[in-house]
């Protein structure tokens, strides 16, 4: 045997047999190899002895299986590297132990799979109360036959949001050695740590969630309403007499306002299930009175009270189905952002609609907007039960349907300024709705989510352009003699790779 490898297998047999108890006092002679003996034990029976409390106190490790990080993106792990991380993973479980700490086997925390990452070990700990140990060995790409190895070892302890690592290039025959000295060095590092859990009586308000964070909307929203259903009353009565207009608005907004502070004590109300509540009030009550003038409001027998009557029988049956909509789970700020946006889009495309219709862009679309609004309200509501969108990429998308569209009128404004006729108003529509589709097509590429895959193993970062390009200017080509110049060129950079 070389005397390398063999001083190589000696060290490590010294590191895997080297125990806490193991460092008992030198001999009586004043030899030199006694004191040297009982000087190299020390740090590991520090170590050990610093640990122990950890595991008295019922802390035990998990450790992870080695992540192997392969050149060039390459998936098959070489069998002499399989070998060499199963061996070390066998190492790294005999070092935690005799350390003093016991080695979480169970078939839950064995379960856990080369998928997890640096970025979950800490979540990792929490959730099993365990000392989590990861660690990863990637092949150093030098254009020779046998790379070195980087090993990497992430260490997170439960309750507190530190993480420890090292890192080192190796040869691969001094992976063994210096695996289980950095593990020492680190598991001895957070020996000096003590870790603080948070408990219920020193935190208590971060146990207990607050109740009905959507209180006060809920209270704004329900006297309004209230408000507006006293003077709906009103009007509904044919009666112009004032003293019978605020009395009925003062009880019907105190009405709503207690109506509210008792649905927010009796349930958990969130800022999106008041703010969904209130779209199931107010979109069907404006569509209601939008109707009411573009289909009946020029008839002879239209009367002024009928358009109240009929928005506040629609604002009720909206508030219902909303109510109906909250019974299975509560609704997210996403999803009553959604129940707004699709009231606002269904207002603007049902006008747009009328106006293609009767090729009349002079007129108020008030009937098309009326049925927009109600049937946008409706559809969005009844999408947002199940489907549960970020409350930014909503917003984002109705701006860039907002945009788009403004962009498409402007583009097809030359088409209403001299005589207007019904085949040039259908073609602003045209160019206004094809504006709001491009518009909330780039809004929608431009706020997804572009997290690579969790199962990705291989350390490369993959994702979809999400970008515009961007002009770059450069020089293509080398001058070939003094006195020449490169050729001017321009590219165009992306961020992002194609996947």
């Amino acid at each position: 045997m070389a005397p390398r490898a063999f001083a190589v297998a000696v060290g490590a047999l010294a590191l895997v047999l080297a125990r806490p108890g193991d460092a008992a006092e030198p001999a009586a002679d004043d030899s030199g190899e006694s004191k040297a003996g009982a000087q190299t034990a020390e740090p590991l029976a520090a170590a050990g002895t610093s640990v122990a409390s950890g595991a008295e106190a019922g802390l035990a490790a998990l450790i992870l299986p080695t992540r192997v990080l392969l050149s060039h993106g390459a998936s098959p792990v070489p069998a002499p590297l399989a070998k060499q991380r199963r061996m070390l993973d066998a190492l790294l479980t005999d070092t935690v132990q005799d350390l003093g700490l016991e080695v979480d086997v169970s078939e839950d925390a064995a379960s856990q799979s080369e998928a997890v990452d640096v970025h979950q070990v800490r979540k990792l700990a929490q959730r099993y109360d365990r000392l989590v140990i990861l660690p990863t060995l990637r092949v150093v790409d030098q254009g020779q036959g046998d790379e070195p190895l980087e090993l990497t070892l992430v260490v997170a302890q439960p309750g507190s949001a530190l993480l420890l690592s090292r890192v080192e290039r190796l040869d691969r025959s001094d992976v063994m050695v210096r695996g289980a000295v950095m593990l020492r060095d680190l598991v001895s590092g957070l020996a000096g740590r003590p870790v603080e859990r948070p408990s219920r009586e020193r935190y208590p308000e971060l146990v207990t969630p607050a109740s009905s964070a959507g209180r006060a909307i809920l209270a704004v929203n329900g006297t309004i309403f209230g408000g507006y259903v006293g003077l709906s009353l009103q009007r509904a009565s044919r009666s112009d007499d004032p003293r019978l207009l605020y009395p009925l608005l003062g009880v019907g907004a105190g009405v709503g306002l207690g109506a509210a502070i008792i649905v927010a004590d009796e349930w958990d109300v969130g800022v999106g299930d008041a703010w969904y509540l209130a779209a199931g009030g107010w979109w069907p009550a404006l569509g209601g009175h939008l109707i009411y003038e573009g289909r009946f409001g020029d008839t002879p027998s239209a009367t002024e009270d009928e358009p109240w009557s009929l928005a506040l029988i629609a604002s009720t049956t909206g508030l219902t189905l909303s109510s109906l909509g909250l019974l299975s789970r509560g609704m997210g700020d996403g999803g009553a952002a959604l129940a707004h946006s699709g009231g606002a889009l269904g207002l603007l495309v049902g006008g747009l609609a009328e106006w293609a219709e009767s090729g009349k862009s002079g007129e108020i679309p008030h009937g098309g907007m009326g049925y927009g609004a109600r049937g946008g309200w409706l559809v969005a509501a009844a999408l947002a039960i199940n489907y549960h969108p970020d409350v930014v990429q909503v917003l984002t998308i109705d701006v860039g349907l907002l945009l788009g569209g403004l962009a498409g009128a402007s583009a097809a404004s030359p088409l209403l300024f001299d005589e207007v006729t019904a085949d040039k108003t259908r073609g602003w529509v045209a160019a206004t709705g094809g504006g709001m589709l491009a518009g909330g097509a780039i809004a929608w590429w431009l706020s997804r989510d572009d997290e690579p895959p969790a199962d990705q193993s291989d350390g490369t970062d993959r994702r979809f352009v999400s970008q515009i390009g961007v002009p770059l200017p450069a020089v293509i080509g080398l001058p070939l003699s003094p006195g020449e110049v490169g050729q001017p060129g321009l590219g165009v950079q992306l961020h992002g790779e194609l996947w």
